[in-house]
């Protein structure tokens, strides 16, 4: 329900629900809309007095003066039952007007909430290093985010305080300037100072002073859907360019000359939410309902199989995989073993496709792979391994961290859980499973128990010595529940899956029960909220309820799916003319973004399992985007040598950029081996799921 009524600073619109006393929102109408002009840019109010509200059917339409334009407001509810807010500012003078900022506002009631802003802000980023450049919203009066409608793959903003939320969904519309350079809307969150709805650094933006009981607290939160002009860290025109850096960039000014106008569409959403930190949901569910673009499908399943499997084959280099394609890279001829290697992932591969297709040699070289990263890659510490040999030098060593030697959990982790995968497949199959991969799995999953954090999880790595790197809590080590977990399928012992149970237990409790903590720290060129690591949680609650029934695990699951669609595009961005994306017609639709740091795409992403849980619990619409992402995952595959840049088909680019972070609407050619086995091993297991 929408009301619109007196109050003590002109109109207000109230957002109410029938199932619920007293109104979600209100807000005088008179602080909805801005619009300045000049540089920098700055938020200021409709002028006083110009505010004027009519009926016009089943819709509401205010108008205003908004600095120098004019503007009009239409709030109808579609027939699905979301409100739709549509704006126009008109320059009705007969001069062009240069460097106009203008937008829609929402004023909240609280300076205590939980803002997700998908792919790049999720309850502030409280996990990300405080000394790396990463969006936030700090706690001052004047602080703020707000960033290019293309940056989010769901382009739209969720607070939630108290038991409710209110979305702000926008409906990105291209402006294509003569030149063919594309720009978009800005989506955000600012925090007021007291008694003002003005927003940002003292003298930048500004308004006037508030009346009556409409007034936020101090340092109150208002979503700002803007024409295109940015905000990081409070400062405006500040963009985010590339890892932890940024640069001045007055993007999103737009000059309107007699007569013309812009028009801006955006959704509201609205109702109850517990607890606060699963806002996020509410967007997922509100997207499934708005945007329904359909995503890429260049290549079919079984086309993505056969090209995915040659570039894995031109890695193989005796006794694993490499991890980077030769020297191309001025790299050294590397296996790695989990996080970019993925060499057994790799067998994995090899072993399936060998024993579905009646191919005796791959399966030996799965075989050959897993006993040389047993036998080889032990170190003093009974459980603990290494992670990297150098072909060349005949020498296995430890990833760095901070010019140290370390370990990741996830990385140990995830190789271990993928040796026990490959010994059980190998059992499935009636062959022989070496002893020696057993112990290995169980000496793991022993390590990992009895070095735990005095908060019951897995640190973030180990030294050589086997003792914790760091007594951070994150959630990078829930990898090394994966393979406590195979630990228990290998040898039956229940103690493993008790032991598995118990430390998810308390990554639960630390990140996804309320989610004031979200998930971060899995990747290890990062350092924040990352989708690899919310990936780890849902393969782990998801595998725990395969084999244990409970329906508190599928519950889990559900709720880490669909923070991991959060960050998966459900629309795809258009691209500056004579851009790459734009020559062969990429569509971001259906890929997922990386970290709330590095604001790229990329194939990292539970693909297979996600189809598997929706299809395994009655959760179809889980399966049907799970198998949406594998076909947009199909661009940029090298078909034919030369083709995305690569000599040898099958291979991919890591890094696909959508925004203009780094360099938008181009591929990266680095081509770490999981860009090949991450596609690979969850196309076969979709076969098989199929």
């Amino acid at each position: 329900m929408v009301e619109v009524v007196g109050g003590a600073d002109g109109p207000e619109v109230w957002l109410r629900r029938r199932d619920a006393d007293g109104p979600y929102l209100r807000a005088p109408l008179r602080d909805l809309l801005t619009a300045a002009a000049g540089r920098p840019w700055r938020i200021e109010r409709a002028v006083a007095g110009s505010v004027r509200v009519r009926q016009m059917g089943g819709a509401v339409e205010v108008t205003a003066r908004t600095g120098p334009l004019s503007a009009t407001l239409e709030l109808a509810f579609s027939p699905d039952g979301l409100l739709t807010v549509t704006t126009v500012w008109h320059n009705e003078t007969s001069r062009t007007i240069t460097d106009v900022a203008a937008g829609l506002l929402l004023n909240l009631p609280t300076a205590d909430a939980h803002v997700t802003m998908p792919g790049v802000l999720y309850n502030g980023n409280p996990s990300s290093d405080p000394r790396r450049r990463v969006p936030r919203i700090g706690p001052e009066p004047g602080d703020g985010f707000v960033c290019e409608e293309h940056r989010l793959p769901i382009p739209a903003v969720n607070i939630a305080w108290d038991d409710r939320y209110v979305s702000l969904l926008a409906h990105p519309t291209p402006r294509r300037a003569p030149d063919g350079s594309v720009a978009y809307g800005s989506l955000g969150v600012v925090r007021a100072p007291d008694g003002t709805v003005a927003y940002g650094s003292p003298g930048v933006l500004r308004g006037g002073p508030r009346s009556g009981d409409a007034a936020p607290p101090s340092g109150g939160l208002t979503i700002a859907a803007m024409t295109g002009v940015i905000m990081f860290d409070g400062e405006p025109d500040v963009c985010y360019v590339s890892k932890a850096e940024v640069a001045d960039r007055p993007v999103g000014y737009v000059d309107l000359a007699p007569g013309e106008t812009i028009t801006a569409h955006h959704t509201l959403d609205w109702g109850h939410v517990e607890p606060r930190g699963f806002g996020f949901r509410t967007l997922v569910r509100a997207a499934g309902r708005l945007y329904h673009e359909p995503g890429a499908r260049p290549l079919a399943r079984e086309d993505i199989v056969r090209l995915k499997t040659n570039a894995m084959d031109a890695r193989w280099a005796g006794d694993g995989h490499l991890a980077y394609a030769g020297n191309r890279h001025g790299r050294p001829r590397t296996y790695l073993y989990g996080w970019t290697g993925q060499c057994l992932k790799l067998a994995r591969c090899d072993a399936e496709l060998g024993l579905t297709g009646g191919e005796p040699e791959r399966v030996e070289r799965a075989r050959r792979a897993a006993d040389f990263y047993v036998e080889g890659s032990r170190t003093a510490t009974r459980g603990l391994r290494r992670g990297r040999y150098l072909l060349d030098d005949d020498r296995w060593e430890m990833f760095r961290k901070d010019d140290a030697c370390f370990v990741s959990s996830r990385a140990h982790g995830e190789t271990v859980a993928d040796l026990a995968e490959l010994a059980l497949r190998f059992g499935d199959a009636g062959l022989e499973v070496p002893p020696a991969w057993e112990e290995a799995v169980e000496d793991a999953a022993a390590f990992f128990w009895r070095t735990r954090l005095p908060e019951g999880i897995v640190p973030l790595g180990w030294t050589p010595e086997g003792a914790p790197f760091s007594p951070m809590v994150s959630a990078a080590g829930i990898a090394c529940v994966l393979a406590m977990l195979g630990a228990y399928r290998l040898g039956g012992e229940r103690v493993w899956l008790r032991r598995a149970e118990e430390v998810m237990g308390h990554y639960h409790r630390l990140h996804a029960a309320t989610f004031e903590r979200p998930f971060a720290h899995a990747t290890l060129d990062a350092s924040g909220e990352d989708k690899e690591a919310g990936m780890y949680y849902f393969m782990a609650v998801w595998e725990l309820y395969r084999l244990t029934g409970r329906e508190q695990y599928a519950r889990w699951a559900e709720v880490a799916a669909d923070w991991l669609l959060t960050f998966v595009y459900v629309w795809s961005p258009e691209y500056d003319q004579g851009s790459t994306f734009a020559r062969r017609g990429f569509a971001a639709c259906g890929w997922p973004a990386v970290s709330v740091q590095n604001h790229h795409l990329d194939v990292f992403f539970p693909t297979s399992e996600l189809m598997e849980f929706g299809l395994a619990t009655g959760r179809p619409h889980y399966a049907e985007r799970a198998g949406r992402i594998l076909l947009a995952m199909g661009q940029g595959i090298c078909r034919e040598p030369g083709d995305w840049g690569f000599d040898v088909p099958g291979e991919q680019g890591e890094g696909f950029f959508q925004t203009n972070w780094q360099r938008t609407g181009e591929a990266n050619t680095w081509n770490p081996s999981w860009v090949i086995a991450l596609p690979l091993h969850h196309a076969l297991r979709m076969r098989k799921v199929s």
